[in-house]
């Protein structure tokens, strides 16, 4: 059995790989999220190349699973797209594809890999986005909140 540490952060480290754009290449199709162009996991956002996606870890609820001693942990997170530093002339198309996109990608496979029993997708928030580390400035772009179950043994 892996530790605590590394069952938890196999799924943020699944989460980045069903993120990170690949190309196709030979006899492999391509794979990931192709309209952003840098994904960070748990890294502060400086202005930069846009688009971005940071994947950040939210407060995540541990019990006794049903059965047996393993313990159930609902690993929750989110996936914070920056994609743009000027008001969007169309929310469909310059930030709400996008975010399906990144829906898409994580809910390929639920398991993420066999790092989950289950993921699935708890928010879906298109808007203006604010850091405290820029200050006065906006960005727009939106929130996919995420919830994977991860069935740890102690």
């Amino acid at each position: 059995m892996t530790g605590f540490y590394s069952a938890y952060a196999a799924v943020f480290t699944a989460i980045k790989t069903a993120l990170v754009y690949v190309p196709a290449g030979e006899g492999t199709p391509a794979q990931g999220v192709a309209s952003i162009k840098t994904v960070l996991l748990g890294e502060q956002f400086t202005p930069g190349a846009l688009p971005v996606a940071i994947i950040n870890a939210e407060p995540s609820p541990v019990g006794q699973a049903a059965m047996g001693t393993l313990l159930e942990v609902r690993v929750r997170g989110s996936v914070i797209l920056v994609l743009r530093d000027y008001t969007p002339a169309d929310w469909f198309a310059d930030v709400i594809t996008v975010m399906g996109d990144v829906a898409d990608a994580i809910l390929a496979d639920r398991s993420l890999g066999g790092s989950c029993f289950d993921c699935s997708l708890t928010g879906f928030s298109p808007g203006e986005i604010k850091f405290n580390q820029v200050k006065d400035k906006l960005f727009y772009g939106g929130v996919v909140r995420f919830e994977a179950v991860v069935n740890y043994q102690p």
